[in-house]
């Protein structure tokens, strides 16, 4: 954990002077610079492909039917088209094509691959099973409030994916690319389509319930001495959800726009209520914006932040749960690459949204007028930070 109080003096960093690089020109390190730029280009195929399984329910599938065990293309096929086979669609099922899938797939790990036993040695093509692994069961929906199914198919939605065909016009104009896509922001869009907001709200569902369960957890203490939390834009109350069940003396409320507000289930300790974050937050002992800052410019994000000031008394508390990238000066790892890659979907799928540095929100934390923070680091790429007015 570590806390910052006040005065939030800026870090500077001064580099030291570069005197030569070596610029490797053999053979060899081409060849494999040709191939990391291929990987590169052809990374594209690999949510698309997942998410041609998810939606063919081949996770669920192996999980159900193959008692455990993994399956040929055969057998999944065979599941798949008895599961359409009442739909108005052809349940007809290519089994080549199937299998071309799953072996793709298995080749990154997602599906595991054997061999059937009892095959001749000279069969021109070995029959091969496809079971599950610890990436394919983060994908099996039945049952699984954990799977990662729904999120999947939010990021690989062709709504979304045609704003990337704007990406270039944001650098040339300074546009919107969602806006340039649509015509419209992503807001106004889901309001309008609920079809769309409906995969919206269960991939963000999907995805606040493994993040929440760690603040649940890590701020366990804090929870304990407030009575009364909003969620700003809390969707389907998944968030405020796991909070009040583990800690049932909180009253929970989430604020969210009328649309997203109508589709919201009933949940035991929380209220629902149709608003304005931008105009009014809901007094309470605490107020907390889970992935809401990153969605927006720093105009919109100080002006959200004065809000939850004036909602919250002296010693009352906002709670954010944010990337912070910038942290990981390491410029291959994962982490890394996988914060700028929210990056990357934040400056498409948003109106001025980006994932920002500890001193990027410190400096939003000063212009609300806060005082001090903590920032408590959640498991993958998330972190609470504990706002304070003293």
């Amino acid at each position: 954990m570590l806390t910052l109080v006040p005065p939030m003096d800026s870090i500077h960093h001064v580099l030291a002077p570069v005197t030569g690089q070596h610029i490797d020109s053999s053979p060899e390190s081409a060849a494999t610079q040709e191939l990391q730029l291929y990987e590169m280009i052809f990374s594209a195929v690999k949510p698309l492909a997942l998410k041609a399984a998810v939606l063919l329910n081949i996770p669920d599938i192996i999980a159900t039917r193959g008692n455990e065990g993994p399956l040929s293309a055969e057998q999944i096929a065979f599941h798949i088209a008895a599961a359409n086979s009442s739909s108005t669609s052809n349940s007809h099922v290519d089994v080549g094509y199937l299998y071309r899938i799953l072996r793709f797939l298995a080749s990154y790990g997602v599906f595991s691959e054997q061999e059937e036993a009892d095959q001749a040695d000279d069969a021109d093509t070995k029959k091969i099973k496809f079971g599950l692994t610890g990436i394919s069961k983060l994908l099996v929906q039945g049952g699984n409030q954990q799977s990662c199914g729904p999120f999947l198919l939010l990021i690989a939605n062709n709504v979304y994916l045609e704003a990337f065909q704007h990406l270039h016009e944001s650098v040339l104009e300074g546009c919107y690319t969602f806006n340039k896509a649509h015509g419209t922001s992503p807001w106004e869009y889901l309001g309008r389509n609920p079809q769309a907001n409906q995969i919206f709200n269960e991939g963000v569902a999907t995805n606040t319930r493994s993040v929440m369960a760690s603040v649940a957890k890590m701020y366990e203490d804090g929870f304990k001495s407030m009575a009364t939390l909003v969620d700003v834009g809390g969707g389907m109350g998944s968030a405020l959800s796991i909070i009040v069940k583990e800690h049932s003396h909180i009253r929970g409320i989430n604020l969210d726009q009328p649309h997203v507000i109508a589709t919201a289930p009933p949940i035991t300790g929380v209220e629902h209520m149709e608003g304005n974050m931008f105009e009014h937050i809901p007094s309470a002992d605490a107020v907390m914006m889970k992935w809401i800052i990153h969605d927006w410019g720093d105009e919109e994000c100080v002006k959200l932040l004065r809000r939850s000031y004036e909602a919250t008394p002296a010693k009352g508390k906002v709670l954010i749960v944010e990337a912070i990238v910038g942290g990981d000066k390491e410029g291959e790892s994962m982490s890394r690459r996988l914060g700028l890659s929210y990056d990357m979907l934040l400056m498409v799928y948003t109106t001025g949204g980006k994932e920002r540095t500890e001193e990027e929100f410190k400096r939003l934390f000063q212009l609300a007028g806060f005082k001090s923070y903590t920032i408590i680091k959640l498991p993958f790429l998330q972190s609470l930070i504990v706002l304070s007015k003293a």
